[in-house]
Order: structure tokens, then C-alpha cells, then sequence
């Protein structure tokens, strides 16, 4: 997915986004035909705390990013 797309599914900012992978707490995207592109599989693994990061910050980050998805999954349905 996009950029955008993943914003909008994890319920944070694109230039929040931006600044985790640059910190290296966000996994970082490939790039497919110029464009930076994310695979939702390594998004929910990092997210599930089954990649390596700077793990006291990450703690804190992934709980924000899961409890934000969640509402925003439950406003959906």
C-alpha cells in the first residue's frame, strides 16, 4: 500500500510515518516503479512486536498504533 493507505489504516500521519522509519521504528518501504510502497504482512508483523526495533520506544508505539487501529476498525463496522 501507499503511503496515504497506510496512514490512514494505522490512524497516524504521513509524516509521522515517515519519521519512524527514518528512526528506524516503522518498517521502511520498498520501492516498486518509483514508487515507496508497504506489504500490509510486514506491517502487522512489526506491529504484533515480531521485528527487531529499538524495543522501549517500540513498546510504547506499537500499543498507541494497535489501540488507534482498533478504534478506528470499530468506527468502520
Amino acid at each position: 500500500m501507499d503511503l496515504a493507505t497506510l496512514a490512514l489504516h494505522v490512524c497516524a500521519g504521513e509524516s509521522t510515518i515517515e519519521n519512524w522509519v527514518k528512526l528506524g521504528l516503522f518498517p521502511a518501504p520498498r520501492k516498486i516503479g518509483g514508487k515507496r510502497l508497504w506489504h500490509w504482512k510486514a506491517i502487522e508483523r512489526h506491529l504484533a512486536g515480531e521485528t527487531p526495533t529499538v524495543q522501549s520506544v517500540n513498546d510504547s508505539l506499537v500499543e498507541r498504533i494497535t489501540d488507534a487501529t482498533r478504534r478506528a476498525a470499530a468506527k468502520s463496522h
